[in-house]
């Protein structure tokens, strides 16, 4: 976790860097070619029984101090796509009973989610395109007829709650076990207007539907990321129920093992309950993530960037036994 931290405080110390910049509108710019392999870290292997479709939070280094006239990251350079690697390959361990499916896609830079939001909204587009692209190049080349889940984390997940919205066909749908959109937020607005695309899992076992998370250590702490969700759920009992649960529920936090070279979860015990609907941890150390420069995105006691991997133990468990369902009632 020491790299992930190194690698978001120096974007900080980007963003610091070039705070007066005023970056140019995006201009056009040709689709990605997904057939290319450049642009996949990793297009599964089509031997076990499901697919994880994966997209990656914002990672990228590149600021208007270096990059003055795009919002986007550059995948076509090999240094941008190499700062998505570490993150993937995490996750690839992680998912590892999987076949693992990761699109490079032109993520907006850091300083796109302080713009108007009527600017962020057009950045987030025209990032979710990519990911429109890469996951109909998986459906037509990888999938196979497999059931897949989507999983994302922060703008991984905006992205991927873009393409549930305008995406996807029906009978894509069909084959989706679940979406567990990690770090971000649906509107009571974006809900109204896409009730059925956007309908969230009320329990551990309903499938089809999205699933969304995100927690703090206290209620002072929420952040603009997730202030305003209206589907969250305490990823410890898969519901909106605000009952305070015992710490016994929380099944372990993913870790990185340099000794084995793999991904192990260990013990990571809090009771949790929900309030607006964000997760509140209150055993749990407020600086486990803290990032001081990041204060007025992410308050002390927020820990966001500890969503992907805080309660990977309960994820693990409930992608198994929406799969079972999944297949049981196919």
């Amino acid at each position: 976790m020491k790299k992930i931290a190194n690698l978001i405080l120096l974007s900080a110390l980007l963003l610091a860097a070039c705070a007066e910049k005023k970056p140019v509108e995006p201009q056009a710019t040709a689709a990605i070619n997904y057939a290319d392999t450049t642009y996949w870290y990793s297009f599964g292997d089509a031997e076990k029984p499901a697919d994880v479709f994966y997209v990656y939070p914002t990672v990228s280094t590149i600021s208007f101090a270096d990059n003055d006239s795009s919002w986007f990251a550059d995948i076509a350079l090999a240094e941008v796509r190499e700062e998505a690697n570490g993150n993937q390959r995490f996750n690839k361990m992680l998912y590892g009973e999987y076949n693992f499916y990761a699109p490079y896609y032109r993520q907006m830079i850091f300083e796109s989610y302080d713009q108007p939001d009527s600017v962020l909204k057009s950045n987030a587009a025209f990032a979710a395109q990519d990911v429109k692209d890469a996951f109909q190049y998986y459906m037509a080349q990888g999938n196979g007829g497999r059931p897949f889940f989507l999983v994302g984390h922060s703008q991984g997940s905006q992205v991927l709650i873009e393409l549930l919205k305008s995406g996807m066909t029906d009978e894509q749908r069909k084959l989706m076990v679940a979406a567990y959109c990690i770090g971000y937020h649906v509107t009571a607005e974006e809900l109204a207007q896409y009730p059925e695309k956007l309908a969230p899992a009320r329990d551990s076992l309903e499938v089809g539907k999205l699933i969304v998370f995100n927690s703090v250590t206290d209620t002072t702490a929420i952040s603009r990321v997730s202030r305003g969700d209206v589907v969250g759920v305490n990823p410890t009992v898969w519901t909106m129920a605000s009952d305070t649960m015992p710490a016994e529920l929380q099944l372990g936090m993913a870790k990185y093992s340099q000794n084995r070279d793999s991904v192990l979860i260990v013990p990571c015990p809090t009771r949790t309950y929900l309030y607006k609907h964000n997760t509140v941890c209150p055993d749990l150390d407020p600086d486990m993530v803290f990032i001081p420069a990041y204060e007025k995105m992410f308050p002390h006691g927020n820990l966001h960037f500890a969503d992907s991997w805080l309660f990977a133990g309960n994820v693990k468990q409930n992608m198994a036994c929406r799969l079972r369902q999944f297949n049981e009632t196919r």
